[in-house]
């Protein structure tokens, strides 16, 4: 499965699906320094990252992975 990068009010996917949560991770930090709101990282199965935990593995306080994606209701 991919991972896709959603930011907004209204989540919208950017960009194409990444193979890696590395490579989604990547993309979605560059968002967060870039001053978006709402980032996102959202799993193909309907499970997503985001808020503090999402900034927290940006900065480097946590470790990004797939323990970290929480189902949406």
């Amino acid at each position: 499965m991919a991972y896709f990068v959603t930011f907004g009010a209204i989540p919208v996917a950017i960009g194409n699906e990444h193979p890696s949560l590395d490579a989604a991770l990547e993309e979605a930090c560059r968002l967060i320094a870039g001053g978006q709101s709402d980032v996102a990282i959202q799993f193909g199965d309907g499970r997503s990252i985001s808020g503090n935990d999402l900034i927290r593995c940006c900065t480097g306080e946590q470790t990004v992975g797939d323990h970290l994606f929480k189902k949406s209701p």
